[in-house]
């Protein structure tokens, strides 16, 4: 049951009373083993003290034994007697007969046996806890009389453990204070140290409860004693995401690499502090990589969807524009017809709506033709930055003449690799008219687009990347997951074929597109083509 409740709580808690636990038996003994072996040199210091006790006295009164003074003797055997542990007496002459003892019933008695024991020299007899002092008393060699002292080794033993009881209890009243101070500094301390775990557990609560792509990471930068480095050594990164100043873009740009690269980097070791600051952090990048394998699944799914979607509706398209545009050829000839042979104004005008309708029909029908078709590349060795400068140049005048400021940022480092061009030209051709499109819809003076490549090399992969951004008006988020599907549009003059025909060609190419939106504020469309 103890076991139990000591389960239930938490782990500041079972760290403080462990450790209290422990100090109390490392105290204890510690106290135990001095104090017994204290009570063991005292009982050695008290016994030795009180031998020299007896001989102090007992030279002090030699004389009395010359003398035969009987009056000095008693008062020496009293002296003797009310020493502790002392509780016989004996003073014997040479002959043998008492002359002085702690029973005076005692005094006169001859006791030749115990005469016989006496020795040149004093010696001291054990029979179980009583011990026998045997001291001759010598004059000039000669002696002149025997003094026999007992005194009993538990009276001795019991003075000395009052004597270390006291002390003891003093030293234990210090333990309890100690315990309780270091309990309340080891509760501090192991709540500070479990603080990130409690983080943690708070973290997996709020992502499982909610869609894990919708959560954010709330990653503070370390903080660091010093001059802060924010590069990353490995290059797998524009910062440090341990102490960047956006923690969550970086880590979450980062996704799967974060967990190859980052276990093994020497900067990562010497930020990410303790065992437990570690599983937080591998917690963050296993949640990152999570997030960017949902991504990639999510877009794999789109991407099926599209393609899927295109075939279809490229095949159907075909074969409707195939039939539309026989009829459409009727119909312009039949127009052309009424307008050459019928003298008639009214006629002569609808017959002239007739033919211009007819036109922008052939003229859909075419673009649905285009699309159905499959786009097979001509791959040629460029310079991408040159060719994207060259597609925007060509598009300037219409962004001037909306008042568009126009933002190009280009990689000098990105080296020439293989694309079709004139492909290229048609993507950024309808990304940047899309973007004409969003900001003339947004009345604002502080209109741009900004188009920028990046050159971005892991061990993995090595990728040209194309950003086209602009600040219009952004896309509703309903529409976010259809701006790709053939045919959806929310221009009035619009086919929905552009962006649809943009992804064909960057998934001929074998890259990505991606896009990021926020109603209101603008869109910015990304595209990674790999380097062969």
């Amino acid at each position: 049951m103890t076991l139990d409740y000591f389960k239930k709580l938490s782990i500041r808690w079972k760290v403080a009373l462990a450790t209290s636990i422990y100090i109390l038996f490392v105290l204890l003994g510690a106290i135990l083993f001095t104090a017994l072996s204290f009570e063991q040199k005292l009982l050695k210091e008290k016994k030795q003290n009180t031998v020299e006790n007896i001989k102090n006295i007992v030279e002090s009164y030699k004389d009395s034994f010359v003398l035969r003074n009987l009056e000095k003797i008693d008062e020496m055997v009293k002296k003797i007697d009310g020493l502790p542990s002392v509780f016989y007496v004996s003073v014997l002459d040479t002959d043998g007969r008492i002359i002085g003892n702690t029973d005076i019933s005692n005094l006169g008695f001859i006791n030749k046996k115990l005469l016989k024991k006496f020795r040149n020299i004093p010696f001291t007899e054990k029979n179980r806890n009583i011990l026998t002092l045997y001291y001759p008393v010598k004059v000039d060699r000669d002696s002149v009389g025997y003094v026999v002292a007992s005194y009993d080794l538990n009276l001795l033993k019991f003075s000395i453990d009052r004597e270390i009881l006291k002390i003891v209890v003093q030293t234990m009243a210090i333990a309890v204070l100690v315990i309780l101070v270091s309990f309340a500094g080891v509760f501090v301390i192991s709540g500070y140290m479990s603080q990130p775990l409690i983080n943690l557990k708070n973290k997996i609560m709020s992502i499982t409860s909610t869609y894990i792509d919708s959560s954010e990471l709330d990653i503070s930068p370390v903080e660091t004693i010093g001059k802060e480095d924010k590069s990353c050594i490995k290059n797998v990164a524009d910062q440090c995401w341990l102490v960047g100043d956006n923690p969550d873009r970086i880590l979450i740009e980062m996704g799967e690499l974060s967990l190859k690269e980052c276990p093994s980097c020497e900067k990562f070791s010497e930020l990410s502090g303790d065992e437990i600051s570690q599983l937080n952090y591998s917690f963050y990048m296993m949640v990152a990589s999570l997030k960017e394998y949902l991504r990639k699944l999510d877009e794999a799914h789109r991407e099926r969807e599209t393609l899927n979607c295109m075939a279809t509706m490229g095949e159907m398209s075909a074969k409707i524009a195939h039939e539309v545009k026989n009829a459409l050829y009727a119909i312009g000839n039949a127009a052309s017809y009424l307008k050459e042979n019928i003298d008639n104004e009214l006629v002569k005008e609808f017959s002239g709506v007739i033919t211009d309708e007819v036109n922008r029909l052939n003229r859909m029908t075419v673009s649905f033709l285009n699309f159905s078709k499959l786009i097979e590349p001509k791959f040629e060795i460029g310079d991408f930055n040159s060719e994207v400068e060259k597609a925007v140049i060509l598009l300037k005048p219409d962004m001037e003449d909306e008042n568009i400021k126009l933002i190009l940022h280009f990689d000098r480092s990105l080296p020439p690799f293989f694309f079709d061009r004139n492909l290229m030209k048609q993507v950024i051709f309808n990304l940047i008219l899309n973007s004409i499109d969003a900001l003339r819809e947004k009345d604002e003076k502080d209109r741009y687009i900004k188009v920028e490549t990046k050159y971005i090399k892991t061990r993995e992969h090595t990728v040209a990347r194309l950003t086209v951004e602009d600040n219009g008006t952004g896309i509703s988020e309903e529409n976010r997951d259809r701006i790709f599907q053939p045919f959806f549009t929310t221009k009035t003059k619009g086919t929905g074929l552009g962006l649809p025909m943009v992804y064909k060609i960057v998934f001929s190419h074998g890259g990505a597109i991606s896009m990021e939106t926020e109603e209101g504020k603008g869109t910015k469309f990304i595209i990674d083509l790999k380097i062969r």
